[in-house]
């Protein structure tokens, strides 16, 4: 591998760091494999790593982001990974500059990711994932797979092959057998057949166990080349790699071709579609209360009252209404409430904006396979007067949901008076219902 590798630590993007083959010394975990890094030791643990930094040059544009049946490319793959029998990280490998925009899509496993900035090629987005690994505490015996994120549809039977191969050789990878006549070509002329007996195509998940696999990319970085996979850097350091049956439906996306065929496999695969489409619509109850307090403006459903004295209170802007329609949605969805992902404890949601975060639970309702299908929103408060903002208020939560308009109703009643929502604040109740997005034509992707 050659130039500089770029290296983050969990969450937030760091500084550069030469990590060039001539500045650096070998990553003490790949030091610890060993001098002969094909003396296979036992492992321990599971760990991943999902190469989401490529920019799909042959499709053009960020084939990655693709969505196929509410959930990007990536997401896919990386949900596979996640229920891999022990494993317990994932590196999340996305190009420079992405972290956060990946991070708005992570799924409810959150805390099993690690995002990592890429580099340049493959393998130093691999390395950089794999040192992602080894800072978060992974050992250099812990055995890791490494898979393309543009490889969605892989399922747990095939990475359990890899891994039982792996632990039982050291290294594995699938393989497909190679059903076509292949020919050797020059010039765009046939000069030979060659034989298919010995040749095979490979696929991902790959696996080795940390420490061995940053001894073969950090070689091949040495030897000044760019291994086209980890088998290859893997057998030129004389490390064993077990070939186990690939899946033929474990197909990369490479070309717009492959978009109607892995759609068809991840309707047919999808557990939670599947799901979804089972149970039919859902409902659920939201219900949000703040305190006014004097200095902050007041936003509610969406809206901004430049007029009022008093603001809400709140970790983000205090949109109480809109905070009552996301718990009501995610509880229909089964997907838990704000706090369950927009955590008051979480600086990276001080001051954000309500209207997207509502945006946020929507597309996580979609990646599990549910899209809004009504928003039913109670206000009980003293002032403002609702019944003038009430059409605005609509229509604002249906563009932030998706909704058409006369799917959205807003009402506001007051207490009298009376209690908390008579002076202290403003209290809001929303009924919310979910549908099956399983059901949906597929018009949210090419």
């Amino acid at each position: 591998m050659t130039g500089s590798r770029r290296r983050t630590s969990s969450r937030r993007p760091c500084g550069r760091e030469d990590r060039s083959p001539r500045a650096r010394k070998p990553h003490p975990v790949a030091a610890r494999a060993g001098a002969n890094a094909a003396d296979v030791r036992p492992m321990s643990g599971v760990a991943g790593v999902l190469v989401a930094a490529g920019r799909g040059s042959r499709m053009g544009g960020d084939k990655l982001w693709t969505e196929l049946w509410g959930r990007p490319i990536w997401r896919w793959s990386l949900d596979a990974l996640l229920v891999a029998p022990g494993l317990t990280r994932v590196a999340v490998v996305v190009p420079a500059g992405e972290v956060e925009r990946y991070r708005d899509r992570l799924p409810p496993a959150a805390d099993r990711c690690l995002l990592v900035e890429g580099g340049e090629t493959r393998s130093a987005s691999v390395h950089a994932g794999l040192l992602g690994l080894s800072d978060a505490g992974a050992s250099s015996d812990t055995l890791v797979l490494v898979h393309d994120a543009a490889r969605p549809a892989v399922d747990t039977s095939l990475i359990e092959a890899v891994l039982d191969a792996a632990r039982e050789t050291g290294a594995a990878i699938p393989v497909l057998s190679v059903a076509d006549t292949l020919k050797r070509l020059s010039d765009g002329l046939v000069e030979a057949t060659v034989s298919r007996d010995s040749l095979g195509a490979a696929q991902t998940p790959q696996a080795a166990s940390l420490g061995i696999l940053l001894a073969a990319l950090d070689a091949a970085g040495a030897r000044g080349g760019e291994p086209t996979d980890e088998a290859a850097a893997l057998t030129a350091i004389g490390v064993p790699v077990r070939a186990v049956a690939g899946d033929p439906a474990n197909r990369k996306l490479t070309e717009d071709g492959d978009l109607p065929v892995l759609r068809a496999i991840l309707r047919e695969r999808s557990v939670v579609a599947l799901d979804a489409s089972a149970v039919g619509a859902r409902a659920g109850i939201g219900f949000d209360a703040h305190r006014l307090e004097f200095g902050v403006p007041l936003k509610m459903g969406g809206l901004v009252f430049p007029d009022e004295p008093r603001g809400l209170a709140g970790h983000s802007d205090g949109d109480v209404a809109l905070h009552a329609v996301i718990d009501a949605l995610l509880g229909a969805a089964h997907l838990g409430d704000v706090g369950t992902h927009f955590a008051e404890g979480d600086e990276h949601w001080s001051g954000a904006d309500s209207g997207e975060l509502l945006r946020l639970a929507v597309e996580r309702m979609r990646d599990a396979g549910f899209r809004p299908g009504t928003v039913d929103l109670t206000i009980v408060a003293a002032r403002p007067a609702i019944a003038r903002a009430r059409e605005a208020m609509e229509r604002r939560i249906a563009e932030l949901t998706g909704l058409p308009a006369g799917s959205v109703s807003v009402k506001g009643t007051t207490s009298d008076g009376l209690g908390f929502a008579g002076t202290e604040g403003i209290a809001t109740y929303a009924v919310a219902s979910v549908e099956p997005f399983a059901d949906a034509s597929p018009t949210d992707g090419p």
